[in-house]
């Protein structure tokens, strides 16, 4: 989807103390030889506050830089890939109330689960809802996630090459900002969904801790002997989805300066990711990623985040964020900094 006349306006994130991974493989939570392939330094923590909380954190904070009235917000999508706090309840809702109020008496509150996509994928949606009515100024999209025990494993829930940090983040879209939003899109292939289903049954309630290692191992010896090649497969979603968004936008892949991939470990960056594609870790948001882990679908709003105000990506300057998700889901946007941003502290 090639957006014409759209804007990042306020852009920010929330993200707990970082916790050094040295104690986690002192005390044997983390593998010492997968630290020395992951290259983590360290990973955010929360110890007291809830995800939807941390989400209306980074959403006033994102309408603060953007300097836009909780009023002119036209929809509210909150993404989320982990439990938030209570069960049967729905999460945009609650951060919807503390951050627009009565004045968002007309913007829908909605949940987007695309899993670590999500964000993104939010995105994508909430550029089509303003691409529908000039008449709506504005959208807030939000994401966070605390991946805590017993029911999420920080270290070890996923595969190696992935540990798991806490945190939120939040943009604001709309018609003026200080990054253009260039295009947006979607592929998808469901037929890898069962990896991170595994053969376990339908349960009757949430509980279970996430073991998706035992899942994937599962799928491989089931579903995943039909549909093939698990790492050719998400590979070519992943260079689909960057093709597509790059022809929206009317671009090639020299064209951009910064890549904004999921905060993945080292090893599985330079050769799911980087490698791929035929980039440089050096032109990745690496150095950000690697002091908070994987921070569910907050990673490329974050990593972009911290590109803009470091100064790692200047003003004509483009970056490519990449969002996989599992189900799976790889959504690709394509924004311009046209001006740096000069946010209220």
């Amino acid at each position: 989807m090639r957006c014409d006349g759209l804007f990042l306006a306020g852009l920010a994130h929330h993200l707990p103390p970082p916790v050094d991974v040295a104690g986690a493989v002192a005390d044997g939570r983390y593998d010492a030889s997968d630290r020395a392939a992951d290259e983590y330094l360290s990973v955010t923590v929360a110890t007291g506050e809830a995800p939807p909380e941390m989400a209306v954190a980074a959403a006033r904070r994102a309408l603060r830089r953007a300097g836009t009235p909780p009023s002119e917000i036209a929809l509210l999508l909150h993404a989320s890939a982990w439990f938030q706090g209570v069960d049967y309840w729905p999460a945009a809702s609650y951060v919807h109330r503390e951050v627009l109020g009565e004045a968002g008496r007309h913007a829908p509150a909605m949940d987007v689960q695309q899993m670590c996509a999500g964000a993104l994928g939010a995105l994508e949606l909430a550029a089509s809802y303003l691409a529908a009515d000039a008449s709506r100024g504005s959208a807030l999209v939000t994401t966070a996630d605390r991946f805590g025990g017993p029911g999420f494993d920080r270290w070890r829930a996923d595969l190696s090459g992935l540990v798991y940090g806490d945190g939120a983040a939040a943009v604001v879209l709309a018609r003026a900002g200080f990054a253009r939003l260039l295009a947006v899109s979607t592929v998808v292939d469901t037929e890898l969904e069962g990896m991170y289903r595994g053969d376990e049954p339908f349960a009757a309630a949430p509980g279970r801790p996430v073991d998706v290692r035992t899942r994937r191992a599962a799928f491989a010896a089931g579903a995943g002997r039909r549909v093939g090649s698990v790492a050719e497969r998400t590979t070519a979603g992943l260079t689909e989805a960057v093709d597509r968004t790059l022809a929206d936008a009317g671009l090639k892949i020299g064209d951009i300066d910064r890549f904004v991939f999921p905060n993945v470990g080292l090893r599985v960056l330079r050769t799911r990711y980087a490698e791929p594609l035929g980039l440089d870790v050096a032109r990745t948001a690496w150095e950000w990623g690697r002091r908070t882990g994987h921070v569910g679908a907050a990673d490329q709003l974050t990593g972009l985040a911290w590109l803009a105000e470091s100064g790692g990506l200047g003003p004509g300057g483009r970056a490519l964020l990449v969002g996989i998700g599992a189900g799976f889901a790889w959504t690709c946007a394509a924004v311009e900094l046209t001006a740096r941003p000069d946010w209220p502290s």
